[in-house]
């Protein structure tokens, strides 16, 4: 008769267990979930602080890096030419002026 009440109430702690790990999977999850959809949200009351003196902010793209005179400019944060993208876009010999 102890045995078998023993039995039986171990298995119910173990249900119990289970189901509270299982539970606290669910939250972590969620939780998850929650905070990688809650910057893209907000991400248009983002403000950069330290910005490159070179960055220039257009509507619709963003901002952007280089000379946007130049029609090689990449219109990227991190590149500023296509045709050249790790150098200064001033004495540049494949700067070519936009054409309108």
């Amino acid at each position: 008769m102890l045995h078998t009440l023993l039995a039986v109430f171990t298995i119910i702690l173990l249900l119990l267990t289970c189901s509270w790990l299982s539970y606290c999977q669910r939250l972590r999850a969620r939780s998850r979930r929650m905070t990688m959809t809650e910057p893209s949200s907000n991400r248009r009351f983002y403000k950069r602080v330290n910005r490159d003196p070179e960055e220039q902010y257009i509507e619709g793209v963003g901002y952007v890096i280089g000379d946007l005179s130049c029609s090689y400019n990449a219109r990227s944060p991190y590149i500023r030419c296509a045709v050249n993208p790790d150098g200064l876009c001033q004495d540049c010999r494949h700067y070519h002026q936009k054409e309108d």
